[in-house]
């Protein structure tokens, strides 16, 4: 009895996945000539293809286009208004003379070994400085070999070595 029910099961299963294939499929088998999308899920699941809306004619003149504007005047980029670099002239008494084309922060500083000092200077428009180390400072590194350097807003531009005494 077990296998009678077995068996008529297995049969109405595969029936019925035949069927929802052929559905799925799109009914080739089963459809008649000329009718290829004439299954279920076509049908079913897609929207009916609508023909094209003719559009009326147009009478008037044609559309005009917006006026195009004319590019800027080119100018050169800012890279290439580059001003004119600081200069600095170091004496043998450890003053420096420096000369900037615009406003410049100037440091005036002199090394011996690890004992260091300096002197800062902020010159307010185009010109020449003089800066000189105090004489107390330039004690205060004793005797022997001092470097001096200059530095212009951060940047190095002159060093002289000098022998204090």
């Amino acid at each position: 009895m077990r296998s009678r029910l077995t068996t008529l099961l297995s049969v109405g299963f595969i029936f019925a996945a035949t069927g929802g294939a052929l559905a799925l499929g799109g009914g080739g088998v089963l459809a008649p000539a000329g009718h290829e999308r004439a299954s279920a899920s076509f049908n079913q699941y897609r929207p009916p293809e609508t023909p094209p809306v003719p559009t009326p004619p147009t009478t008037g003149p044609p559309p005009s286009t917006p006026p195009v504007p004319t590019p800027p005047v080119s100018t050169p980029p800012a890279s290439t208004f580059i001003p004119r670099p600081a200069s600095a002239k170091l004496s043998s008494a450890g003053s420096a003379t420096v000369r900037c084309a615009t406003v410049c922060h100037i440091v005036l500083r002199a090394r011996r070994g690890s004992k260091c000092v300096h002197v800062r200077v902020r010159l307010h428009a185009q010109g020449t400085a003089t800066v000189r180390l105090p004489k107390g400072a330039i004690s205060r590194l004793g005797r022997g070999k001092v470097l001096v350097s200059v530095e212009v807003d951060g940047k190095v531009i002159a060093t002289r070595t000098l022998r204090l005494r």
